[in-house]
């Protein structure tokens, strides 16, 4: 037997203290018991003076006979350690023993206790192993589940492990517990080596992030989550998502990309994200590494501006609006659309939509809406609100702020003016009322039909009138008979037209009612002169008047 020699400090009286030995027994020794002596050398202090604090002190030595027993039951020894524990990981930590007694060991539980707080055993502090039998010089190897905490070092940390069996008279014996050193491996790491965003304010966009597996593992079935730390970024309508990678080798660099939304209330700042790496490892562990930090800025809202704005719109007509979009943004943008968005009941638009197509940063293009005006438009300015739309990095369309435009209606112009050659008719007579009629609109009208209309006394046999075509400021003379009946007064009756035309795109409609005077004298009094009103008369437009079914 070797000497040991242990040091235990202050001893204060009461508890009790115990002190391991390590013993050495030859390979040669006999079981049986074993005389030994355990020598206390020690300070023993007898008097303490209460005034001056003088001591009285004694150095002694204390001799105490000891037995120790040795049997040729199982003993153990540790002959390997292989470890793949990481920092902030689990891994196995292989433990190879041998029995090296002279008996075999049975219902043997062999544990390994951690001695820290930064290695964890399974779970907890401790885990066991278990073998039916184990025969003298036989090695069994027993696999450990170690976790280790983000906070631990790749350094050494102690382990003990220790044997519990029944020996060969069946009773429980506990061996000697050994000291075990396992070193975690550094952590598994990820870095960024590049950032990049197309996201602006008020819209969605696509967040790149190029990230290296630094080691020392290839990683499989590995995914990244982005969270972000502020409500103004978002991935969809949440705060986090998740971009899957799959197999990753060290030192490799992999581009993920995910859709990302910047509110309207985002600022044009760095906003903080984190992101995590979910890994599992060859053995299939999954671990985590939290440790990546990025950031995203917005780029400014993506904005268009409309100027130039032209106008031709009157009530009763076909008009149009056009204008000249511009991007202001500082971003080139695909598939742009404008759309008509006013809400009004005398005006609406021949289509709802204009394409304008891609347009760069600072480009600009011309739109043009067609707009049918009602007859009972009032002129007066108006307020057209237009909607851009466009496609954004991932296809999906992103609308724009409203676009404001004012412009003028001006109100309804007669579609003809009408002179009348001669208005005036004889008490009893009988004749022709001819008239020349203009087109003042600024189109072609096409089969105009006339209509006359009068009452008693006057009366007419031909009372219809056509025109195939008038061009923009053209005139053609037409007439109707009329007569006057005997029992007439020398008075002014009048005679109303109506006209159906066609305008240049097809659209078939009815005109005003014209309300021309006529004369109607009594040329049988002396000295009567006839009253002949020759050159223009003023025309009187009576709006909602006679409709064209009266011609049936």
């Amino acid at each position: 037997m070797k000497n040991s020699k242990r040091s235990l400090g202050t001893l204060q009286a009461g508890p009790k203290t115990t002190v391991p030995f390590d013993i050495s027994v030859d390979e040669d020794a006999s079981s049986g018991t074993y005389d030994a002596q355990l020598r206390l050398n020690y300070k023993h202090t007898s008097y303490i003076s209460e005034g001056t604090g003088a001591r009285d002190e004694d150095r002694k030595t204390r001799s105490v006979d000891i037995e120790i027993d040795v049997t040729d039951d199982a003993t153990f020894n540790v002959t390997d350690i292989d470890s793949n524990a990481r920092v902030a990981s689990t891994g196995t930590v292989a433990v190879s023993v041998e029995n090296t007694g002279e008996s075999a060991a049975r219902d043997a539980a062999v544990t390994l206790q951690s001695q820290n707080q930064d290695l964890a055993v399974s779970g907890g502090d401790a885990t066991s192993r278990f073998v039916d039998e184990w025969e003298p010089g036989e090695v069994r190897t027993f696999n450990y589940r170690v976790s280790s905490a983000e906070a631990a070092e790749p350094e050494s940390y102690g382990f003990k492990l220790s044997v519990a069996f029944d020996n060969e008279d069946g009773l429980r014996t506990q061996s000697v517990g050994q000291s075990v050193a396992v070193s975690p491996d550094p952590e598994q790491q990820f870095s960024v080596v590049n950032s990049s965003s197309s996201v602006a304010v008020s819209n969605t966009g696509t967040y790149e992030v190029q990230l290296r597996n630094t080691g020392p593992l290839t990683v499989n079935d590995s995914s990244v989550t982005f969270v972000s730390e502020n409500a103004d970024i978002t991935f969809g309508k949440s705060s986090s998502t998740t971009a899957y990678v799959g197999e990753w080798e060290p030192g490799e660099v992999r581009t993920v990309r995910v859709d990302t939304t910047a509110s309207p209330d985002a600022e044009e700042r760095s906003y903080a994200l984190s992101a995590n790496v979910q890994y599992e490892d060859q053995e299939g562990d999954t671990s985590t590494y939290d440790d990546v930090r990025l950031s995203l800025s917005p780029a400014p809202e993506q904005n268009f501006d409309v100027s130039n704005v032209e106008t031709s719109l009157q009530a009763g007509e076909d008009g149009s609006l056009s204008a000249t979009l511009t991007n202001t943004g500082t971003r080139d943008v695909e598939n742009v659309v404008i759309a008509w968005e006013s809400q009004q009941s005398t005006l609406s638009p021949k289509e709802s939509q204009y394409a304008v197509g891609d347009l760069d940063a600072g480009e600009t293009a011309n739109f043009n809406f067609g707009v049918d005006v009602s007859n009972s438009a009032e002129a007066g300015a108006r307020q057209f609100d237009f909607g851009v739309s466009y496609r954004d990095d991932n296809g999906d369309r992103v609308e724009a702020d409203t676009l404001e435009v004012r412009s003028q209606v001006a109100g309804s112009q007669d579609e003809f003016d009408i002179e009348v050659e001669n208005s005036t008719l004889g008490v009893g007579q009988d004749r022709s009322i001819t008239f020349t009629i203009t087109n003042t609109k600024n189109k072609t009208l096409t089969s105009i039909e006339g209509k006359a209309f009068v009452n008693d006394p006057l009366s007419s046999s031909d009372d219809e009138t056509f025109i195939a075509e008038l061009a923009p400021g053209a005139s053609e003379t037409v007439s109707v008979q009329l007569s006057a009946g005997s029992d007439a007064l020398d008075k002014t009756y009048p005679l109303n037209l109506d006209f159906q035309y066609e305008t240049p795109d097809g659209e078939k409609r009815v005109s005003d009612t014209y309300s021309l005077p006529i004369e109607v004298t009594d040329q049988s009094g002396d000295g009567g002169t006839p009253l002949w009103l020759v050159g223009g008369i003023g025309l009187l437009a009576v709006v909602g008047g006679v409709v064209w079914y009266r011609r049936q």
